[in-house]
């Protein structure tokens, strides 16, 4: 960590680096010099280019074999994918490379070394190259702006600091904290896709988010992407919960990572498993986990629009997931969010009570592992986790010995699921042209009821053959047409 940790990462830099070598003009900076001071891996690489960017861009592609795309057209940015490296390549300030360091976000993303002496074998001809505006920033973790000016240029700058908060442990600074508190408004004026990535990046840090979260809160920072969530801070709960409902999802992220690192007894033999879930892709380089960290966050903004009081004090919140949903829809379009993203978030949030009314069943029948298998899908490992988060953060005391219940019911489910046994993925006796053609009937919702009444009864074992198959689905084609 240090100078030395930085250079030795110069003297011996990724391939896509050397092959980048020899472009005149051509600048390394911000967060690969960063990290590499930190001794942190990343994956992120971003140049500057002195001189006209066409030819710059060009050289790129001569060397690599791959055109960089236009991300940003205010500030003529350009991308390419790589050998699992992502490049950001934009115009230097025409002013110079100090120039361009002083119009940064933050201090500890104010670095800079000629590209052609990376790689160079000496270590004098490296240091002396590197320069930085950092300070005592970069080894205190401190999150410092360059200026308030350069934060509102771009207002992105203000949701990528709880970014690095979260994926970099750093602390932040007492007149940066008011900047962005002051310039949350600003922030719905950028470029929704580039909030959307920023945002991701953000959830899918590893380890604990939910210090930054909180903080993004207070600074505004989360109303204004999410505005039905401000209702939550200070918002009742009834007695299974001992915290309002901001509180309460605050800790569901905490308990969400903990579970993480130190699953229930009866999960343990799925960790693996579990983290493949969370590493898997969805619709592109999103997540599952970082997606289901943001269906967590937003769970229950349902609730302050439902929240009534009995006539006996009890607090309900009756078909707030729905309400949920119908909330949270219509901000990730606005967001960009894609139709896989956004139907996996909003999955989530609409099925997040399921496990707990199945653990009042137990132990589950496998016509009920089946329905939460058949309703959640490839998303059954992260909704049970979503589920035991939820509850482990609610500890009223009308909700003792709950987590016990939901942790047994998650097993059961988990069992079944990863064991890919018939409970859980029932054969398909037969199929939907084959319904059809034995009841003399023609496409309609009916076929798909019918074919979803015999996979039931396929999974709790009720039939096993072609001809009971055949024999229930008459039974059932008669009982509709007699009622």
């Amino acid at each position: 960590m240090g100078i030395s940790s930085l250079v030795q990462a110069l003297q011996n830099p990724p391939d896509v680096l050397r092959r980048l070598q020899h472009i005149p003009q051509l600048w390394l900076v911000g967060g690969w010099l960063r990290d590499a001071w930190w001794g942190t891996p990343t994956r992120d690489i971003d140049l500057a280019a002195e001189g006209p960017l066409g030819e710059a861009l060009a050289a790129i592609e001569a060397r690599l074999g791959k055109r960089p795309f236009q991300l940003n057209e205010r500030f003529a940015s350009h991308r390419l994918a790589l050998d699992d490296y992502q490049i950001d390549i934009s115009p230097l300030h025409p002013d110079g490379i100090q120039a361009d360091l002083a119009r940064r976000d933050y201090t500890i993303n104010a670095w800079a070394v000629p590209l052609k002496v990376v790689g160079a074998p000496r270590a004098d001809e490296i240091a002396p190259a590197v320069i930085s505006l950092a300070g005592a920033d970069i080894d205190s973790r401190t999150l410092r702006m360059i200026s308030r000016a350069n934060l509102a240029d771009d207002p992105l700058r203000v949701l990528r600091g709880f970014r690095l908060l979260a994926t970099r442990q750093m602390k932040l600074e007492s007149k940066t904290k008011q900047a962005l508190i002051d310039l949350a408004p600003l922030l719905n004026e950028s470029a929704p896709e580039r909030v959307h990535e920023e945002l991701l990046q953000w959830f899918a840090a590893a380890g604990e988010i939910t210090g930054s979260v909180a903080l993004a809160a207070e600074c505004g920072i989360l109303w204004q992407l999410f505005p039905a969530l401000e209702a939550s801070v200070g918002c009742q709960q009834n007695d299974y919960h001992h915290l309002d409902v901001w509180e309460h999802t605050l800790l569901c992220l905490g308990e969400l990572e903990r579970l993480r690192q130190n699953p229930p007894a009866e999960l343990e033999q799925w960790r693996g498993e579990l983290q493949v879930a969370r590493d898997a892709p969805v619709g592109g380089a999103t997540s599952m986990g970082a997606l289901a960290r943001l269906a967590l966050l937003l769970h229950d903004i349902g609730k302050p629009p439902t929240s009534q009081r009995q006539p006996d004090g009890h607090i309900s919140f009756l078909e707030h997931q729905t309400v949920g949903v119908d909330l949270v829809a219509p901000c990730l379009q606005r967001l960009k969010f894609s139709a896989e993203e956004a139907r996996f978030i909003l999955l989530l949030i609409s099925e997040h009570l399921r496990l707990g009314f199945y653990s009042d069943h137990l132990p589950l029948s496998p016509r009920l592992v089946y329905r939460y298998v058949r309703r959640l899908g490839d998303a059954t490992p992260l909704a049970v986790l979503h589920s035991l988060a939820d509850c482990a953060a609610a500890l009223g005391p009308r909700n003792t010995g709950a987590l016990a219940e939901h942790v047994q019911a998650a097993a059961e489910i988990l069992a079944h699921y990863y064991a890919r046994d018939a409970v859980a993925a029932p054969p398909v006796l037969l199929d939907g042209h084959g319904i059809m053609a034995l009841l003399g009937i023609g496409p309609s919702p009916l076929v798909g009821e019918l074919k979803d009444a015999l996979l039931e009864a396929t999974a709790a074992g009720e039939v096993g053959t072609v001809a009971e198959a055949e024999a229930l689905l008459r039974r059932l084609h008669e009982a509709r047409d007699q009622d």
